[in-house]
């Protein structure tokens, strides 16, 4: 709906309510940004209405939208970011140093960051996240506890489920110094034969240098805030969330999604 009272006659609008209606759903009820909601409809051409991203942020911040508001954006509030456990000193693995520029560059598919996001305090269950450089494809699996055999027993079922185009989908993986990830002979050993993927340690306290897993971190909280219990949530709702992630309008591919990216990329193979 309108705000008829709102500062600055909201002309290009006209009376195109259902448009407007759209863009409050998507935005209040699915969690997209007016950007990706904007973008999904002018590629899928879905209304006649018209109008550029800054003008849309403008009317929101105006108050034209009558549900809609600033506050009601995902990235309007910045939460304290918490410093997670680190091992006192670097694993033996390798370093990101050393890791192709080519991985650097997102030149290539089947380079992953990988991270364990945390819920709530004292609570064991943790999401592993793995996040596609190229195409910004997301995995999302829920473990008891973020033990390094945990983290590779869960990368052992999904070696599985790949069968043995694992090698071509996980060329590389990126992790941080967590002591979850300091297995990284456990990491790196398939569970056929030989070596199923190479695994880089970010310098400590470098979370820019996983900045794909931040970015899609964030979008994972918009459904599950800090200090989520996950142990309340079951595997088909933490699905849910990484299908919200993998189909969600991306304006980097001209609005089209992680999953149509990585699908192209896998019929590649």
């Amino acid at each position: 709906m309108l705000n008829q009272t709102a500062h600055g006659a909201p002309i290009k609008l006209g009376d195109d309510y259902e448009f407007v209606e759209y863009i409050e759903k998507r935005v209040l009820k699915d969690k997209l940004s007016p950007c990706a909601v904007l973008g999904e409809i002018k590629r899928f051409k879905m209304f006649k209405t018209n109008i550029s991203k800054t003008t849309l942020y403008r009317y929101i911040e105006q108050g034209v939208f009558l549900n809609l508001k600033m506050s009601d954006l995902p990235l309007y509030k910045r939460k304290k970011k918490y410093r997670k456990a680190v091992i006192k000193r670097a694993p033996r693995g390798t370093s990101i140093e050393k890791r192709p520029l080519e991985i650097l560059n997102r030149n290539t598919f089947g380079n992953w960051e990988m991270d364990c996001v945390v819920g709530k305090k004292f609570s064991r269950d943790v999401l592993l996240v793995l996040s596609e450089r190229l195409t910004r494809y997301e995995i999302i699996v829920k473990m008891p506890n973020r033990k390094s055999d945990t983290v590779v027993k869960t990368l052992n079922k999904l070696e599985r489920r790949f069968g043995r185009d694992f090698r071509k989908i996980f060329k590389s993986i990126t992790v941080d110094n967590g002591v979850e990830f300091s297995d990284f002979k456990g990491l790196e050993t398939s569970i056929y034969r030989g070596k199923r993927t190479s695994v880089y340690y970010c310098h400590p306290y470098t979370s820019c240098e996983r900045g794909t897993n931040e970015r899609l971190n964030r979008e994972i909280r918009r459904h599950l805030p800090k200090g989520t219990d996950f142990t309340k949530y079951s595997d088909e709702q933490i699905q849910f969330v990484e299908d919200w992630v993998n189909t969600y309008p991306r304006e980097i591919f001209g609005f089209a999604t992680s999953a149509e990216k990585f699908a192209e990329q896998l019929a590649l193979l």
